[in-house]
């Protein structure tokens, strides 16, 4: 009954009751005759006895005994006094009839089975009977195992193994131990390659207390999985080192892309390669991500004034319109849009509009000079000029005429007393450059 992880005698607690008429037998057994109701039934036969005198009736014993005569009494011989070992068998079989089986061991019916079957190896009834006590007992042993009750299973093997070591409850219990905690180890073991030490250790602990256990086998069991924690840890470690590893170099990888992206003009285009869409990625970079947001706002001021600058205007507004999604540095991108906004005023104020582009108030034809009336002479001006946001004109100026000068002054003493609608753009009312033709001939 040993393997690895157990080991003998196996040491188990039950409780045996001593039945008081049990007592009382021992002391009668230990006196020079026991009762015969105490002898197990032999399997001889019943010789009978004759019938004497003292067993027949008197009228009888008269006729059937002869003439008195005077004879010496036989000598008798007196009875032999049990032997050790026919006293212990009716001690076991007292003990079995009183359900003494096993405790308390010294009194039980398998303790004086054992005496009997020592002295007499060969006695049959004495091996029968014990045969008949075991097989009981097997069945408590099974009930107990059943019911996880190792203890008291493993107590009850262990005293029967000191007598029958070969018994079948004997190995049956060795087997259900050792199997229970084999179990329970290769259990520990799984934990802990998965990493759940507390639950590995409390399975240890519940294999380790099961009975009939060898110390030394649990020592280095879990010297064993102190070594498969080890090499857990140490490849959970080198594994973290793996992953931090990797999420650095990613990190300057997108960083080097994120500032290549910059250094080379692709603040918002193309999409999905641009310094704004790469800063938008989901990553946890943040202090790498606010540095880069610094770097591409820095940019995109540049930008936008080279723009602005360049007369680029529609690029430099869709650069701004795509920054207000971008954090930090809102006063310096409002005033970017100020000046954008400036520009876009000023460039069209320059523009030169034609009289048919604006509505007019008072657009009333100029005179027809006197001096050109008395020559006959047809021509034309054009003009130039500025309405404000009052709807005035201003900064007239001529242009080609034709000919010579001699419809100017009148050109632009008509164009001074004009008025017009003011001139809105990107909802503000500006001043507008215009320039028309005024023409003049005679009926």
């Amino acid at each position: 009954m040993t393997n690895d992880n157990s080991s003998l005698p196996l040491l188990l607690t039950i409780t045996g009751a001593v039945v008081v008429v049990a007592v009382g037998g021992w002391f009668f057994l230990d006196q020079d005759s026991a009762p015969p109701a105490a002898v197990a039934p032999s399997d001889e036969p019943t010789v009978e006895q004759s019938p004497t005198a003292e067993t027949l009736p008197a009228a009888d014993a008269a006729a059937a005994s002869p003439e008195p005569t005077m004879t010496t009494p036989p000598e008798t011989t007196p009875e032999s006094p049990p032997s050790t070992a026919e006293l212990n068998l009716r001690k076991a079989q007292l003990a079995a009839g009183s359900d003494i089986l096993l405790f308390p061991e010294n009194s039980s019916a398998l303790y004086y089975y054992g005496l009997v079957l020592t002295e007499q190896p060969d006695n049959a009834i004495a091996r029968a009977e014990r045969d008949r006590v075991l097989a009981t007992i097997a069945q408590t042993v099974t009930a107990h195992l059943t019911a996880e009750e190792y203890g008291d299973a493993y107590e009850i093997a262990t005293l029967v193994a000191r007598q029958v070591p070969e018994h079948s409850l004997v190995t049956e219990t060795q087997r259900v131990l050792d199997e229970r905690a084999t179990t329970l180890i290769d259990e520990a073991i799984q934990l802990a390659r998965e990493g759940d030490d507390a639950q590995a250790d409390e399975l240890l602990t519940t294999a380790e207390a099961l009975p009939g256990r060898n110390p030394d086998y649990f020592v280095a069991v879990r010297e064993s999985v102190t070594e498969i924690r080890d090499v857990r840890n140490a490849a959970e470690q080198e594994r973290q080192r793996r992953v931090r590893l990797a999420a650095e170099q990613a990190k300057s990888a997108w960083v080097q892309q994120v500032r290549g992206a910059i250094a080379d003009g692709n603040l918002f285009f193309p999409a999905g390669a641009s310094a704004a869409d790469l800063l938008t990625e989901s990553n946890e970079w943040n202090a790498e991500r606010e540095e880069l947001n610094v770097e591409l706002r820095t940019a995109l001021i540049d930008a936008v004034n080279a723009a602005i600058d360049g007369g680029d205007l529609d690029e430099a507004e869709v650069m701004l319109e795509r920054a207000r999604s971008m954090e930090g540095a809102a006063d310096e991108l409002d005033q970017l849009r100020a000046a954008l906004e400036n520009a876009f005023v000023y460039n069209q104020s320059q523009r030169v509009m034609q009289v048919s582009d604006l509505t007019g108030v008072n657009t009333r034809p100029p005179k027809y000079p006197r001096v050109a009336i008395e020559l006959d002479v047809s021509g034309w001006v054009d003009v130039y000029f500025t309405v404000t946001p009052e709807g005035n004109t201003t900064d007239v100026e001529v242009g080609s005429f034709e000919p010579s000068d001699i419809f100017n002054k009148a050109a632009i003493k008509a164009v001074e007393q004009w008025q017009f609608e003011p001139v809105q753009y990107r909802g503000q009312v500006i001043s507008q450059r215009v320039a028309t033709r005024l023409s003049f001939e005679l009926d």
